[in-house]
């Protein structure tokens, strides 16, 4: 920071953030800094001459009457105009404020400002990498800056004047080579915000200090300098009476007697040759992940590596947290963890290196900048540590890792590449995190008789199974990605291959050897596709056609076709050996600047569209005949595809579930394997849970008791809620709206109701838009507003916490929100899956052939679970309370009710209501403090 310059940081407050000339000034404020420190202010309401609009009323606090004696902007623009000569305008989202005063400046009669000028989202974007949000107030409260009253332009601007005075000495703690680094990308920054950078290294390149030893250089990049240990940890067992483990738990974990009884018989289990499989239920609120992490530190000092599986990513990185914040203070030595997700998840620190010198659109640059800031302060190179909802941009296409294969022993980056990295860390780890589909999809790298696996959110496991072990063989995109390499490769209107070889970049016969086994893979895939529709489509249906195989039709198909399967096999084994050693050929000429840029974008291109049909070619695997004809595959096998003509023609092979598969390809792999979650069983869905985890009918099962008071739940159902099978669907739909909209408008409090389908919940949020509640509150629906990370963000981080939340699938499990962060629940109807899907109907056929009734024995425990799953978002702590609504009667008229009703805790009562009811007992409930 220029101790010369007078800084501005300025935050308007509008009836409209529109710049159509509609929208109005109703608050201007300005912070100023001189010489390191905030020196003065200036702040006035002015009256736009308009009302207010009520949204705006309730976000800033700001009413009519608070404005129906301020000035008119007319009256004090001079004062502004004066303020803001000769200093630089800092703002968060400059491009908002900026450009609406000089509107407004216009439009009083004023040039337009022609200040230099500073946005501190971008500054923070790039010097806070891993934030999950850049909103003021959510940036305000990370960095400990006192918000008094947010989306008021006084109180905004000093938080965004504080949070420029910590980011600038941020900026200036980087080393100076990083600085000239982000310099040379600045240049796509907005307004003048690259000068903040370019100051930072004028005065570090005075400075001339070394760089600190934590970090070491590799040509531009700048990185956390890897720490190997190795365990030489003293085996420890963990204490067996009570005074001991009191002893333990004193000032550091609260004492619960169930917690600490699961952690004995964790500790016992491990202990155990002879019993090598355990199931335990734990509650909601007992303290599950404690439970079993403590008695498996234990096991990890007794020379065993500890396997940790869940559900999501999101739980991965808590569990590494858990472990770093809560068992440190425990044991007397560290334990290290490793965290394993699938390839992609991790930055190719050779391929980003080599990104920073090819031209992006500024987006891409303002990326690089973060990923260059965040490589300072990783371990790991887990791109999820950047808290990302999507991951659109096109450099993720170019910097994420495709594996072990893709990396050259060559490159300066090969020794510190993070997929290495782990692999030699996972040796020594006490703890490995992984995820269940990684676990399922790479349970042959999981080496050694040291290994224990913990599944954790084990009820999740099963329906992995099916979907990542699931693999989709696409004829139609196949062919599209031949086609598009093939004219790159033949192009005589712009650049060619024939220009790579005139670069020697290869010769003409490996050109023609690549050509000709693209052309096989082109022309011979679309004659198998074509040979499947005439054997087993030739009748399609409206919608999509989805046609089962037995494997034996399966099996016989292929024998007929082994000419051209073999032919496609041979090209492709062809082309793999040929992508790999264009590769090779071009990272050396790159490295060595051996190639111009315009080749070098011409090849990136092809590698990209090369790397898809890599990728689309995995499933090839599965039209080997050895499996087949030994009949030991025991998967789903199908074709589906779509009335259109264009639609593509794909060939799926999945498991039905865990069974045949987990016991065979998973489970031997680990000395123990114990199960884990809070909904996997009821008294009537054992052996559903046993035989979805492939686990034998003698597998020992425990549950644990909570220590929730339930006396601070509401439990409603509506038992005039229609008939779900008998009443017409639009009906339905306009019922649930009008409920919805009646519950909500009667209590404003964060609101989550979780539907069974998509296309019902999209249909429920188009009625409430017409009912006005969008306009009333902030109403965030699955599939209309965005991904469930990025609801799930949106939501939990609203600051008003009144939001409602419409969603379905993932967050009837695997979502947090305790205390105010959920005070309302409802779910709209029983959880029974669709029972005409093809997966289902396979399911439910399979089960009639051995005498079993699909209802009972897959849907009704299924649909249980589920709801046991859905009620457990509600209460996550003994501090919270909360309202549950169930709209479905059935629970109450149908013989299987009963089964539902086990779910509830046994102190819960389930009170059944009139639907003109809930809104007042739950407003009542919420109201009532003393509960």
């Amino acid at each position: 920071m220029t101790k010369s310059k007078t800084y501005a940081v300025v935050d308007l407050e509008m009836t409209t953030p529109a710049l159509d000339g509609t929208g109005r000034i109703i608050q201007f404020s300005c912070t100023f800094i001189e010489n390191g420190k905030i020196s003065d202010t200036f702040s006035t309401l002015i009256d736009p001459q308009c009302p207010i609009p009520p949204e705006v009323q309730k976000l800033t606090g700001i009413k009519n009457s608070d404005v129906s004696k301020a000035p008119l902007f007319s009256d004090v623009a001079d004062t502004i105009y004066a303020l803001l000569q000769d200093t630089v305008f800092v703002a968060h989202n400059i491009m908002q404020d900026y450009r609406f005063l000089n509107a407004e400046f216009e439009r009083a009669g004023y040039p337009e400002l022609e200040l230099k000028g500073i946005d501190t989202v971008q500054l923070a974007q790039i010097l806070l990498p891993t934030q999950p949000s850049y909103r003021l107030v959510d940036l305000g409260n990370y960095l400990g800056i006192k918000h008094e009253r947010p989306h008021q332009a006084d109180s905004d601007t000093y938080v965004t004047a504080e949070l420029f005075l910590l980011l600038q000495k941020r900026l200036e703690l980087l080393p100076s080579s990083v600085l000239q680094t982000l310099c040379n990308l600045s240049g796509s920054l907005l307004y003048d915000t690259a000068e903040c950078f370019k100051e930072a290294y004028a005065k570090q390149r005075k400075k001339a200090q070394p760089l600190a030893k934590k970090w070491m250089q590799i040509e531009d990049l700048v990185i956390l300098r890897p720490n190997f240990k190795t365990r030489d940890n003293i085996a420890l067992t963990f204490p067996k009476t009570k005074e001991e483990q009191e002893q333990l738990f004193s000032g550091s974990i609260e004492w619960r007697d169930e917690q600490v009884k699961m952690m004995s018989t964790i500790a016992d289990f491990f202990d155990d040759p002879n019993e090598r499989r355990l199931l335990l239920e734990a509650p909601t609120g007992m303290g599950k992940t404690l439970g079993y992490l403590v008695p498996a530190a234990y096991a990890s000092t007794q020379d065993k590596r500890i396997v940790i599986s869940t559900a999501t990513t999101a739980l991965q990185a808590q569990l590494a947290e858990e472990i770093d914040l809560t068992l440190k203070n425990l044991f007397p030595f560290d334990l290290d963890v490793v965290v394993l997700k699938g390839n992609r998840h991790y930055i190719d620190l050779d391929k980003f290196w080599r990104s920073l010198k090819q031209p992006y659109n500024k987006n891409s640059r303002l990326l690089q900048m973060r990923l260059i800031v965040w490589l300072l302060q990783t371990k790991t190179g887990d791109l999820d540590e950047l808290r990302l909802t999507t991951r659109q941009d096109p450099l993720f296409a170019n910097i994420e890792h495709t594996g072990f294969d893709s990396l050259e022993p060559t490159s300066p980056f090969y020794r510190v590449d993070y997929l290495r990295l782990n692999e030699i860390a996972k040796e020594n780890a006490s703890f490995i995190i992984t995820n269940h589909a990684y676990l399922l999809t790479h349970a042959t790298d999981f080496k050694g008789n040291d290994l224990e696996l913990i599944v954790d959110e084990a009820q999740n496991l099963p329906a992995t199974v099916a979907k990542s072990v699931q693999q989709v063989l696409d004829f139609d995109e196949i062919k599209i990605l031949c086609d598009s390499m093939l004219v790159k490769m033949e192009s005589q209107i712009s650049f060619s291959f024939e220009q790579l070889i005139e670069q020697s970049l290869l010769t003409k016969k490996q050109y023609h050897a690549l050509l000709k086994d693209l052309q096989v893979l082109d022309h011979d895939m679309w004659d198998l596709r074509a040979a499947f529709m005439r054997r087993f489509l030739r009748f399609r249906q409206n919608g999509i056609t989805e046609q089962p195989l037995t494997e034996k039709k399966f099996l016989g198909f292929l024998k007929e076709h082994y000419g051209v399967i073999n032919k496609i096999t041979r090209a492709y084994d062809g082309f793999l050996q040929q992508f790999a050693w264009l590769q090779k050929v071009f990272f050396k000429a790159s490295r060595l600047e051996q190639i111009d840029q315009t080749a070098t974008l011409y090849l990136l291109d092809f590698f990209r569209l090369a790397s898809q049909l890599v990728t689309a070619f995995e499933p090839w695997q599965k039209l080997a005949f050895t499996d087949l004809e030994a009949n030991q595959t025991k998967q789903l096998i199908w074709l589906s595809i779509a009335e259109q003509e264009t639609a593509h023609l794909r060939l799926h092979f999945s498991y039905l579930d865990g069974a045949d598969f987990l016991q065979s390809k998973v489970y031997p792999k680990f000395e123990h394997v114990l199960f884990l979650g809070a909904g996997l069983f009821t008294k009537q869905t054992h052996a559903y849970t046993l035989k979805q985890l492939d686990l034998p009918k003698d597998t020992r099962l425990l549950s644990y008791q909570g220590n929730f008071d339930y006396q601070k739940t509401l439990a409603l159902i509506a038992k005039d809620a229609p008939n779900v099978g008998a009443t017409e669907n639009e009906e339905y739909v306009k019922y649930l709206a009008k409920t919805i909209y009646d519950l909500t408008a009667k209590n404003q409090c964060q609101t989550m109701i979780l539907f069974n389908s998509l296309d019902e919940l999209e249909r429920t949020y188009e009625y409430l838009a017409v009912l006005g509640l969008t306009k009333e509150r902030e109403v965030l629906a699955q599939g209309v507003n965005g991904s469930p990370e990025k609801l799930k963000k949106r939501f939990t981080l609203n600051q008003s916490q009144t939001a409602i939340l419409l969603a379905t699938g993932t967050f009837f499990e695997g979502i947090d929100l305790p205390e105010k962060l959920l005070e309302l629940l409802v779910i709209v109807r029983l959880p029974f899956q669709a029972p005409n899907t093809l997966f289902n109907q396979v399911r439910y056929e399979r089960a009639r052939q051995v005498g079993d009734d699909p209802f009972t024995t897959l849907a009704l425990p299924e649909a249980v679970l589920r709801l046991k799953q859905g009620f457990g978002r509600l209460i996550r702590t003994p501090n919270d309370r909360g309202a549950f609504v169930l709209l479905d009667s059935r629970i109450l008229t149908k013989r299987y009710g009963k089964e539902f009703k086990q779910v509830f805790p046994d102190k819960l009562e389930l009170r059944p209501v009139l639907t003109a009811e809930i809104p007042k007992l739950v407003a009542d409930f919420l109201h009532d403090k003393q509960r």
